[in-house]
């Protein structure tokens, strides 16, 4: 699918395939150290790619390529279910979750990217794939951290809830959104 950005670039967002694997590496090691550290799903490596997004069907991923050619701008996951951490964290707010009903996702845009409106149109374009999934709720991988502005407000934009705070290298929002209307 090709998309304009909010400045006129153009951009294809499509489904994460193996032959992507080594472009996806460049993506991830040419990230800004701030980038990179508010991308926590997998290391940054071969080896890290190919664990999350391997054999598993259990995790989708998603990328945006500048149109034309082979470079990667954006990457995006989806797992479903939820990990054991943020299921534990989501009881101790009360939010009692099911595998099957949640899916939990994890967005990144390169930095010349960040504020064009590409995340946007990944993030319309990853719901419009999982539509008929089945899930109920939406929840962030690992939370975002609370001093990640833009973050913030892309989610809350969007409808995404903050179910509570925890503390890992810094303070964290848990944030979930419901997806019955969407």
């Amino acid at each position: 699918m090709i998309v304009f950005t909010k400045d006129g670039r153009k951009a294809e967002l499509m489904k994460f395939k193996p032959v992507y694997t080594d472009h996806l590496l460049g993506y991830l090691v040419n990230l800004s150290v701030e980038s990179k550290s508010r991308f926590g799903p997998h290391p940054f490596t071969l080896d890290g790619i190919n664990e999350v997004l391997g054999s598993s069907q259990e995790v989708l991923g998603y990328i945006a390529a500048e149109a034309g050619t082979d470079r990667i701008i954006a990457y995006s996951l989806i797992k479903t279910g939820y990990l054991d951490t943020d299921g534990n964290r989501y009881s101790g707010y009360g939010l009692h979750l099911t595998h099957s009903g949640v899916c939990t996702y994890a967005p990144s845009v390169a930095d010349q990217w960040q504020g064009s409106g590409l995340g946007s149109s990944m993030f319309e374009f990853i719901l419009n794939d999982i539509r008929q999934s089945g899930f109920r709720t939406m929840i962030l991988w690992g939370g975002v951290q609370a001093s990640n502005s833009r973050a913030l407000a892309f989610y809350q934009q969007r409808g995404f809830m903050v179910a509570g705070e925890f503390e890992h290298k810094g303070m964290n929002l848990d944030m979930y959104l419901p997806m019955a209307d969407r």
